[in-house]
């Protein structure tokens, strides 16, 4: 590394060709930055005053360009309602809380997937976010939080990077505008308006960079470096342990490039920055264990991500959207023809020009190779096992095998341009701000000296280049962050309930806003506390998300937290069977809500189909309140069983189901002494499954011979716990029938296949669930 690579490098040669000293040889005094003299009111600023007005004006950008739609709604679930993703990472935002303050397993919850449960291990429920956000979450609600993260996280991101350049530069408007191309890059919101922070939060990328600056400059010292960047690398690993993955390979081949460029002078020293990093990594790894151990011990080897679709395209690298080609027919139907696939990939010919540029005008700049090297090592890394140069174009890779291994067949490749876009932004402050050349500096003294006309001729002669050079390097750098922008969506598609220029089947009428079953807590006079349910809307991943606004006051049978571990449309399989009623499809139903210990089946009204009667074909009846159909499981059971008793000649009694608990729920019927029951709460348990957890004083209603059903509680109170409520009853009706939504396999923004999972039987059409940005 020479004089020139960096001005927040010790540099104390007085050519430079001379390289880097290690730090305990620099001055004690910090030297000037590369190119240290920032132009405009933000040179009277200190650096910290400097990083508080960066991230001002990136949280306003931001949401005035981006965001405007979730200010105006913060307390409604805004993002495509009609995918799966958004849904499971609220229900996470509310998750982590719940079981750290309830001190049970985060990375087991039985509040999903009733009776059995579903295991967390490898779903990236982000727990540093959940825990960081819980605050906003415990004072406002989940939705509120949820909606504030989002619109955080791209300019923090953005801030992260500022800090970098920032350091690097010393230059504030070229920090400012590299900040912005890696935080605002169509990876970053691409991701973002998905809703996945899992994929958006990259801060500490950037700010392990900044750790490397300085503890290279001298001005931090190795033990707190070492706890810093240990602190860094764990809260990486809580963020998305696939990242932890992919940061492990970014950084170990960066430190072997840094490494092979250094000069002699310098090795020594980068050898001493990869046995700190070395021991700031097994740092993390200890303060990761808990979770990777059990994670390690629960890998199903499920996920895999071999498929070309998952690597980078890399012709999207140049090749915008379709919407970015102003208006040139040739190359939108070029972009077109491409498919969605790989448009979170793109970073723009100007950036990788300005990096080429830096390669060819500086190659003595060691600063500048170790760019290049480590946008290449990305590139290939994120390659993966098959390179896609184009739609249709595929090469195998001489490392495919390391992609076979069982931590990497889990990871998709193509997240590796959130490096290459880091790389970049930096590259992009090092070319808005070049260092001050000696010649020029002479020259000018001389002129001043002097005082020859001769003199003041050729440095006015050099000052119009250096300003030609200067405008010409900032033509093309506002460029390069305009191609990158200008190729990021924003938020206002994004909160449509249903895809742009998708129209939503007949009986359909999607809102983003939750039913006022939910938002006024009706919920709780028609559920008991932990009873299970299935939603049936067409709303995807709902359940979740229900259960995340309602504090898990209920459980339900499903949920979706991976492509690769659940089905894709969030619904036990056998409830998806009554898009068909025939006889053995009701069988398949009935037994598996008895066996899971169903309570009821809750459709959402604005989100539903009409399935000509399946319900009532099945003979449920259910009540309509609050936005929601609410259909009772018991007495329909109980039902089923007197019409099964009673045709094999049994006498007309009462007809239980064996290790079945009632469903206290509010259910139509009369008592046996004919007079109605007096409304109120529910009674019962919370769902059990097996006979030894039946509380002997409640009993499936009894029913007589003209289909009337009465509930027996001998004690007339509640379980111990539950404290003293009564049994309410339910009118029947036969409502407009209600069918849920099946979402099929979502796709990722990039048009890559998430799942393999067939869709079920019987499903009748769906609203898409693309994810393509407009």
């Amino acid at each position: 590394m020479d004089a020139i690579d960096s001005g927040s490098l010790p540099v104390v040669a007085s050519a430079p060709s001379d390289p880097v000293l290690p730090p305990e040889s620099a001055t004690a005094a910090t030297p000037p930055r590369r190119g240290a003299r920032s132009g405009g009111a933000a040179r009277a600023l200190s650096p910290v005053l400097q990083g508080l007005l960066a991230l001002a004006v990136y949280l306003a950008v931001f949401i005035i360009g981006f965001g405007l739609p979730l200010v105006r709604h913060l307390n409604v679930p805004n993002l495509r309602q009609y995918w799966t993703d958004p849904q499971f990472y609220v229900w996470s935002m509310r998750w982590w809380p719940y079981a750290v303050s309830h001190w049970t397993n985060p990375l087991f919850s039985s509040q999903i997937g009733a009776p059995g449960g579903y295991d967390l291990a490898w779903a990236s429920t982000t727990p540093s976010v959940d825990l960081l956000m819980w605050p906003v979450t415990s004072l406002f609600g989940v939705l509120v939080s949820y909606n504030v993260m989002l619109l955080l996280v791209p300019p923090v991101s953005a801030w992260a990077a500022f800090v970098v350049a920032r350091r690097l530069t010393g230059r504030f408007w070229a920090a400012l505008l590299a900040g912005a191309v890696y935080g605002f890059s169509p990876y970053e919101l691409i991701h973002n308006w998905q809703g996945q922070p899992n994929l958006t939060v990259i801060a500490l990328f950037p700010l392990m960079v900044y750790l490397v600056l300085r503890w290279w400059e001298g001005s931090l010292r190795a033990v707190w470096y070492v706890v810093a960047m240990a602190a860094a690398m764990a809260l990486e690993f809580y963020t998305f342990n696939e990242a932890f993955a992919e940061m492990t390979a970014v950084l170990a081949g960066g430190l072997l490039a840094g490494f092979a460029v250094a000069g002699p002078g310098a090795r020594g020293t980068v050898a001493r920055l990869a046995g700190l990093t070395g021991a700031a990594f097994l740092g993390a790894v200890v303060l990761s264990s808990p979770y990777l151990v059990y994670s390690l011990r629960h890998n199903t080897g499920a996920l895999t991500r071999q498929q070309p679709a998952f690597s980078l395209q890399m012709i999207r690298l140049i090749v915008p959207t379709s919407q970015q080609m102003f208006g040139l027919t040739p190359l939108i139907n070029y972009s077109n023809n491409l498919g969605r696939a790989g448009i979170d990939d793109y970073v723009g010919i100007p950036l990788l020009v300005i990096l080429l540029l830096l390669l060819v005008l500086s190659w003595r700049s060691r600063l500048n190779r170790m760019l290049a090297i480590g946008v290449v090592l990305v590139l290939a890394l994120g390659a993966g096992p098959v390179l896609v140069l184009a739609k249709g174009t595929q090469v195998s890779v001489p490392w495919a095998a390391l992609w076979r291994l069982p931590l990497a067949r889990s990871a998709e490749p193509s997240r590796f341009i959130v490096f290459a876009s880091l790389i970049l932004a930096l590259a992009l402050a090092l070319w808005l701000a070049p260092p001050k050349s000696e010649a020029e500096s002479d020259s000018e003294i001389e002129a001043e000296a002097s005082g020859e006309a001769a003199a003041k001729a050729t440095t006015r002669a050099r000052s119009k280049r250096r300003l030609a050079m200067t405008a010409a390097r900032w033509v093309l750098g506002l460029l390069a962050v305009a191609a990158v922008i200008t190729d990021a969506p924003t938020s206002y598609q994004a909160v449509l309930p249903v895809p742009v220029n998708q129209q939503a089947p007949a009986g359909m009428h999607p809102v983003n806003q939750l039913p006022a079953f939910l938002t006024k807590g009706l919920y709780r006079q028609y559920l008991r506390p932990g009873e299970t349910v299935v939603i049936l809307t067409g709303r995807g991943n709902a359940g979740m998300l229900f259960q995340a606004d309602a504090n898990f006051y209920f459980r339900i049978a499903g949920g979706y937290i991976n492509a690769s571990l659940t089905p894709v449309n969030a619904l036990p399989h056998p409830v998806t069977l009554i898009v068909d009623p025939s006889k053995a499809n009701t069988t398949a139903f009935a037994d598996y809500v008895h066996s899971a210990g169903v309570g009821a089946i809750i459709v959402e009204q604005a989100w539903a189909f009409h399935w000509s009667g399946n319900f009532a074909k099945i003979g449920m009846h259910g009540t309509s309140v609050g936005g929601v159909t609410i259909y009772p499981v018991a007495p329909w059971l109980a039902s089923r069983a007197h019409a099964a008793s009673s045709s094999s000649a049994r006498p007309p009694a009462a007809a239980p189901v064996p290790g079945r608990p009632v469903s206290g729920r509010p259910v139509s019927g009369t008592p046996a002494s004919g007079r109605p029951v007096p409304s109120s709460s529910a009674v019962d348990l919370p769902v059990a499954s097996s006979p030894e957890n039946v509380d002997p004083r409640l009993r499936l209603p009894e029913v007589d011979e003209a289909g009337r059903f009465t509930f027996s509680d001998t004690n007339a109170r509640a379980p111990v716990g539950i404290g003293s409520q009564k049994l309410t009853t339910r009118q029947p009706s036969t409502p407009s029938v209600a069918t849920p939504l099946l979402t099929p396999k979502p796709t990722s923004s990039s048009g890559r296949i998430e799942s393999t999972t067939p869709s079920p039987p019987g499903v009748i059409g769906s609203a898409p669930a693309t994810l393509a940005m407009p």
